[in-house]
């Protein structure tokens, strides 16, 4: 401990030290900066790209409602549902598609990235939809597959099934 303090005293650690406190301070702040931008890019591709329709927001993910669902068949935390899904980078829009599939999976149980796990809760058995949301709620500074780190995305969903659950 005495050579750490010692160590600490000299002028060139304390730079060293100071440096490494701004330049991680830095790549957080950029993040947030990207983010920020990201969300706005969303709001923005909403409001002039597909205005006619509903948008439910939910904890940072915008459902953009194409084909409303069957009303007695709402997707609440716990449930399982079966979709088709398509994901694909957003650019200003749908860019890079890097899945296409089916799915079972129980909503909220975090078996989905938080973006489309937040998304596709309220939705409806039947609905068609875009979940569009920032890396915030994606895979956020991980690159993943095709998908580079920071990357925000969008989904295009269409609910087959909804099973309630029973608790």
């Amino acid at each position: 401990m005495y050579y750490l303090c010692r160590m600490f005293k000299q002028p060139r650690y304390i730079f060293i030290l100071l440096v490494l406190v701004l330049v991680v301070t830095s790549c957080e702040s950029d993040k947030e900066l990207t983010l920020v931008n990201q969300e706005e890019s969303i709001d923005s591709y909403i409001s002039k790209s597909l205005m006619q329709y509903e948008v439910v927001r939910s904890n940072g993910s915008n459902r953009v409602i194409i084909v409303p669902g069957e009303d007695a068949y709402t997707v609440a935390k716990g449930d399982s549902i079966k979709m088709y899904y398509e994901g694909f980078v957003f650019n200003g829009g749908p860019a890079t598609q890097f899945v296409s599939d089916s799915i079972v999976v129980a909503v909220g149980k975090g078996d989905l990235i938080k973006g489309l796990d937040d998304g596709l809760t309220g939705a409806k058995r039947g609905e068609e939809s875009y979940i569009i949301f920032s890396a915030r709620y994606g895979f956020y500074d991980e690159e993943v597959g095709i998908v580079p780190a920071m990357s925000p995305l969008m989904y295009h969903t269409l609910i087959v099934d909804v099973k309630k659950n029973n608790k």
